[in-house]
Order: C-alpha cells, then sequence, then structure tokens
C-alpha cells in the first residue's frame, strides 16, 4: 500500500506530504483548491508522462516521492520485472521518486537509482488503481471490461488467463522458429553442395577435440626415441647403477651416517629426516626412469601413421582456422543439410510444433472462453445490486461474451451493456451512461469483480460527480466496504462520504504572490469544521458543526 507521497513544487503547490491510512482516506476543499494536484503527483510516481508545465513557482523542478509497502509476493509479480533488482530489502519499502525540470527534461528513480519511466508505468499499474470520470471512461473499452471480467473469478480464473497468455507466447514463438526454419531452408538452395562437401570432409577425418596436440607430442617421443631412451637409462644407472652405490646408494650412506650423529645431537635429527626423504624420491625417480626408458616405442610405422594423421588434420586448421572451429563446422554442415532435407529440426518439424503450439493455445482459450461464460451473468447481477445500492436501482446490466480472433488473452469479446433507466435497450457503456453514472458503475465494477485483489490501493478522483443525498450515504458505504480490504484514498466533495474517513487531508489555496496551495492532515475537530463547511453552513457555527458530529456519528 501507499505509506507516503510528498510533493514539492507541483504547479501551485510549494509543499505536501500525506501518509494515507491503512483503510479510507478523504482528501477534501474548496473547489479550485487543487484537490486533484494530488493525483497527479501519484500518477507522476506511477510512470505517467510529465511537462514542464506541472513545474511551479518555487523552484526550477517539481519533485514526487512515494513510498509503497511490499511484499515478497508483490515483487514477484511480472508487472515488477523493471524495478525488481533495485529493490535491496522489501522492508525498506518501494521508493519511487520523480522529477520534472522546467526544460521538460526529468529522472525516474527506484531506491534512488534510476529506472525507466516504462518500467515505473508497468510497476504502478499493479500497485495503484486509478478510479476517476476519464479513468472511467477507460473501463469502458472492452480490453478493460474483459480483464475486470476475469477479475471477478478469483483466482482460478486468474490461473486460465495466464496459462492462455503462457500458451500464446508458446504460439508466437513457435511461429517464429516456423518462419525461420522456412527462410534457412529457402536459403540453402545454392550451398548445399558446398555444405556436402564440408560435411563429408569432416566426416572422413572424424577430428577431436585436441587431437593435434596428443598426436604432436606422441610424434615427438617417436622421432627421438633412441636419445630418450638412451639419456632416460643413464639417468637411471647414475642413480642406482648396476655395480656401485650410485645417487641412491650414496644418500642412504649419509641418511644413516646423521641419524647416527643425532643420536649424540638431536639437532641432527631434521638433516637426517631430509635426507631419507631425499632417499626415498631418488629411488622413485629411478624406477621411473628405468620404466621409461624400457618402455620407449621404436616404431617407424608407428610414426608415419602419426605424421600421415597430422597431415590430414592441418588441412582442416588451415581450411578453418583451428581445429575447433573445424569441428563446430562439420557440425553446422550437418545441420543445415538436414534443415533443407526436411529432416528433424528442419522446416517440417518447425510446422509440427507450430501446429502443437496452436492446438494448445486453442485449448486455453476454449477453457478461458467457458469461465467467462459462467462468470459473465454473476458480474451482472453483482454490478447491478451494487448500483442499486448507488442511486441507480432500475438500471440494467449484461455482460456478454462473443468471440473474436486468437490472441494473447484467448479469444473473446467482452462488452458491459447498460441501461440506466427502464425502456431504454442496453448499449455499451460508454454510450449509455452519463459522467456521473458511468463514475458509479465503474465503482460497482471495482467491489462487484473483486478488484482488490489486484491492486493493494485504489484512488477515487471525484468519482463521486453528480450524486448526492441517499446516493452520496451510498457511494460513501460502498467505498467503506472497499476500504476494509483494500486501502483506498478518495478525492469527494460529499461530506457524507468524507465523514466515513479513517483519516482526513483538507487542501486549501491562499492567495499571494504567487498562489499557494496546502495541505493540512486534521484532527477530529479539524474534520468536524471542515465536515460543517462542505454541509454548506458556517464551519463555526454551532448548528453546523452539531450536523457535522452527527453525520460522523452515524458512520
Amino acid at each position: 500500500m501507499l505509506e507516503r507521497l510528498a510533493v514539492s513544487n507541483l504547479v501551485v503547490l510549494r509543499r505536501a506530504e500525506i501518509e494515507p491510512a491503512p483503510g479510507l482516506t478523504v482528501i477534501t476543499g474548496e473547489t479550485g483548491a487543487g484537490k486533484t494536484i494530488l493525483a497527479g503527483a501519484l500518477g507522476l510516481v506511477l510512470g505517467a508522462k510529465g511537462e514542464a508545465g506541472l513545474v511551479g513557482p518555487h523552484g526550477d523542478a517539481v519533485e514526487v516521492e512515494a513510498i509503497f509497502r511490499v511484499d515478497d509476493a508483490l515483487l514477484a509479480d511480472a508487472a515488477l520485472d523493471g524495478v525488481r533488482e533495485l529493490v535491496d530489502d522489501p522492508e525498506d519499502g518501494l521508493i519511487v521518486t520523480r522529477r520534472l525540470g522546467a526544460d521538460g527534461r526529468g529522472r525516474t528513480l527506484v531506491q534512488g537509482r534510476s529506472a525507466t519511466r516504462g518500467a515505473l508505468e508497468a510497476a504502478g499499474g499493479r500497485l495503484v488503481g486509478v478510479v476517476s470520470q476519464h479513468e472511467a471512461r477507460r473501463l469502458a473499452r472492452p480490453a478493460a471490461q474483459r480483464a475486470i471480467l476475469d477479475a471477478s473469478g478469483g483466482e482460478r480464473q486468474a490461473t486460465l488467463v495466464t496459462a492462455m497468455a503462457a500458451a500464446w507466447r508458446a504460439l508466437v514463438e513457435a511461429r517464429a522458429a516456423r518462419e525461420a526454419a522456412e527462410a534457412e531452408a529457402a536459403g540453402l538452395a545454392g550451398r548445399i553442395a558446398e555444405l556436402e562437401g564440408v560435411a563429408e570432409r569432416l566426416r572422413d577425418v572424424a577430428p577431436e577435440p585436441r587431437e593435434v596436440e596428443v598426436l604432436e607430442a606422441e610424434r615427438q617421443r617417436l622421432r627421438y626415441a633412441d636419445v630418450l631412451a638412451a639419456e632416460a637409462a643413464a639417468a637411471a644407472q647414475a642413480l642406482s647403477p648396476d655395480d656401485g652405490a650410485g645417487a641412491v646408494g650414496l644418500a642412504g650412506q649419509a641418511e644413516r651416517a646423521a641419524r647416527t650423529a643425532a643420536e649424540r645431537d638431536p639437532a641432527l635429527a631434521a638433516v637426517a629426516d631430509e635426507l631419507r626423504e631425499a632417499v626415498v624420491r631418488l629411488e622413485e625417480a629411478s624406477r621411473e626412469l628405468h620404466a621409461y626408458a624400457d618402455g620407449v616405442e621404436h616404431d617407424p610405422v608407428r610414426l608415419l601413421t602419426v605424421e600421415a594423421r597430422l597431415d590430414r588434420l592441418a588441412d582442416l586448421v588451415r581450411r578453418h582456422g583451428s581445429l575447433d572451429a573445424a569441428i563446430a563446422a562439420g557440425a553446422e554442415a550437418e545441420r543445415l543439410l538436414a534443415l533443407a532435407g526436411g529432416e528433424a529440426g528442419g522446416a517440417e518439424a518447425a510446422h509440427a510444433a507450430e501446429a502443437a503450439a496452436a492446438a494448445a493455445a486453442e485449448q486455453a482459450a476454449a477453457a478461458l472462453g467457458k469461465a467467462r461464460r459462467r462468470l459473465a451473468p454473476k458480474l451482472a447481477e453483482a454490478v447491478r445490486g451494487h448500483l442499486a445500492d448507488l442511486g441507480m436501482a432500475d438500471a440494467q446490466v449484461e455482460v456478454e461474451v462473443a468471440e473474436r480472433e486468437l490472441g494473447p488473452a484467448g479469444a473473446d469479446e467482452v462488452r458491459l451493456l447498460l441501461a440506466p433507466n427502464p425502456g431504454l435497450p442496453p448499449a455499451p457503456i460508454a454510450d449509455a451512461a452519463s459522467g456521473g453514472e458511468l463514475s458509479r458503475v465503474a465503482l460497482a465494477l471495482r467491489v462487484a469483480a473483486h478488484d482488490r485483489d489486484a491492486v493493494p490501493t485504489l484512488v477515487f478522483d471525484e468519482v463521486d460527480a453528480g450524486v448526492g443525498g441517499a446516493t452520496a450515504l451510498a457511494v460513501g458505504r460502498t467505498l467503506r466496504e472497499l476500504a476494509a480490504s483494500t486501502q483506498v484514498i478518495c478525492i469527494t466533495h460529499l461530506a457524507q462520504i468524507a465523514a466515513l474517513a479513517d483519516r482526513h487531508y483538507r487542501v486549501e489555496k491562499a492567495a499571494g504572490e504567487p498562489t499557494e496551495t496546502t495541505i493540512e492532515l486534521l484532527d477530529e475537530a479539524g474534520a468536524e469544521a471542515e465536515l460543517a463547511r462542505m454541509l454548506g453552513g458556517d464551519a463555526t457555527a454551532a448548528e453546523a458543526l452539531e450536523l457535522a458530529r452527527r453525520l460522523r456519528g452515524a458512520a
């Protein structure tokens, strides 16, 4: 949820800071005082496009900072992919800052580190939902209505939506792979002879990695077998000759003498130990030299074989640059020949993979569509019930699910139809509802679809326009119900709604050069005075204050 929003130099707002309650927070003030500036400020930290005209007269830049309380589950959401790595510790919250200069240039920061506005916009849609008359118009779009219908199905429907999106991605990838395979196969027609030559050459030689190094070492041993045998034998004789002591025997004598002396002077014990190690190592070296001398191979035929093999490998290195490159070229030639021949991995296999992906996507779309058709009448009934509570008891609502071309959201077109008054045929809500009615429809949809599961914070920007009296009370109760499980911030001009607030802020405009707007957190007395003003009375008059107290008491 939103823990803190701080604004500096935004239009006429010099400095403001709010800390919304977990439940219902209201923002009130005189018409024109600048209440909606706060909604605009929140829009900036949610990724809205900034304009130089937003910079106020109290500096050369506007800055908005928001702190959102997030948990691991929210951070894991795909919408936060662009900002997740910037959050070292979720306990610190998600700190978002937007700075915008008078020259139109700006910076977007998350945890003090640069982020793209696109990443912020994607994350913002998951953090906060904004419902205004403008946003209500957005809800008139078929895509938004489809999302609301899916939201009404809860986790089960979300699973089907996710499966559909995954199946569509798989289909897109399979389609791209098939197109690439076809293009690659088409470009191979003139290269068949070349590829066959490379493949045949590599098949014939069948080189192994590091084979050149191994064979060159063997050739060296075969070429100098006589010298190696003689020198190894001479070294072995020097260490342990057939007659005489040799190095091993002399070292042994030295070790025994030192050991005897150490019996009288222990200081020589370490020297005796070192000589013993020398004797052991010399004996090992002697055995290895004798074995090497005896095992040196005098094989002219093998030498010719090794040199012939090295010549063939040298030819591959000359053609391809290195032995590893030659091996890779042979493997690629085999792959391309298989592709040209329509074997596994070629265009034919890619066609089969695409067909399988298309079938899976159609199956996912069918399951999703069936669930949507089951949910549609339930959502319509729920919206009708909430509209009745909001002063639109005669409104008729239908949720229509029709077929459309398969896409990432399935193969369904969802339309919300409304007949606000008896005798009127249902029509798309954008055509059938007035501004005030559309705002109430948007509110009813939010509650009926349990859209609170989608975002932890909802902002209602004067969705109560055009309502009053009992309807205002109903709108307030609906917002209060929503605030029981979702943080709700409501910019309102209705005392009936403001009286229900857990936290109440007042926006005021102060005349001067330049004009300034301020925002103040109200205590109990301040809230009662503000309600009295909103009710049309004198904020200090006893009668108006008593009415405000009764309104708060009823809440």
